[in-house]
């Protein structure tokens, strides 16, 4: 996301990306360096220890990284903008529910209930963003997707790779997801800090899917073999996982889009258009 975000815009905004080796935001010492060095209108907070059967390994450990960064690390950043007067845009998760809300995506008004270390972090983050009473937007995303970031592969790069190679794949057929295109997170992020908006919003994806639609809707845009793709049950995916995951782990970007406008965030099938365009670009240019 960092990295889209700074390739997207930094012909429109001057964007400073300091390394972990320039500041780490564990020293509060460095946060403060680093601000008074750049003197930043906007600090965006794109730092986060996201492996959650990782975080599982560290579960209640409050010396451990994922609980470091997540939580301790997104406080320091807050304190450091409020004593130094600058906008916060921080980001968190739908890991912050429990997956049980069957009926329809969560909403910014839906109470959280983190039912995994990592979703734990991410909402003592959330919290301590809160406390600190700086001016902040806190966004939380939804299985962001890219064409290209080879650190961490996404679930539409996973299956998109093995389809494309002829290999046989399994999907969940019951749990919803709203798997989102980081270049829509990009552009929401762009416009909430020209519109100087606070509070808590919802980006994601405007619909859901299952896992298996996904995967069938990514083998569809990329014209590649249906026969490949089988289905599990999110009880049979489970089984083996140290964390537990949502089973339905949606999101709903009404109110950003109420207050943003429509067009800004896609459905997912319009992300993966917009995925294969980018592809395609890449692979031809």
């Amino acid at each position: 996301m960092g990295s889209k975000f700074i390739e997207s815009y930094s012909q429109i905004f001057d964007i400073k990306s300091p390394l972990v080796t320039e500041t780490d935001i564990l020293n509060r010492n460095d946060v403060v360096k680093i601000t008074k060095e750049f003197n930043p209108d906007t600090i965006i907070n794109f730092a986060a220890f996201t492996q959650v059967e990782g975080a599982e390994n560290q579960n209640g450990d409050k010396n451990g990284i994922c609980y470091l960064i997540n939580a301790v690390g997104a406080g320091n950043v807050a304190e450091v903008c409020k004593e130094f007067n600058k906008k916060l845009i921080h980001i968190s998760t739908e890991y912050v529910f429990d997956g049980t809300k069957s009926e329809s995506p969560y909403t910014e008004e839906d109470k959280p209930n983190p039912i995994n270390w990592y979703g734990i972090t991410k909402l003592f983050g959330e919290e301590f963003v809160l406390k600190s009473e700086c001016a902040a937007t806190i966004v939380r995303i939804c299985m962001p997707f890219s064409p290209f970031y080879e650190l961490k592969k996404d679930i539409a790069r996973f299956f998109l790779g093995e389809l494309q190679t002829g290999k046989q794949i399994r999907a969940i057929e019951d749990q919803r997801v709203t798997p989102t295109i980081v270049s829509d997170i990009a552009d929401a992020l762009k416009i909430i800090i020209e519109s100087g908006a606070t509070g808590l919003y919802h980006v994601s994806s405007t619909d859901s899917v299952t896992p298996l639609e996904f995967a069938k809707t990514i083998a569809r845009v990329f014209k590649l073999d249906y026969s490949l793709i089988n289905s599990l049950s999110f009880d049979e995916y489970n089984k083996g996982k140290i964390a537990k995951l949502l089973r339905f782990s949606w999101l709903n970007p009404a109110k950003f889009e109420q207050e943003f406008g429509e067009g800004i965030l896609h459905t997912v099938e319009e992300g993966l258009v917009l995925f294969k365009k980018e592809i395609d670009y890449v692979q031809l240019a």
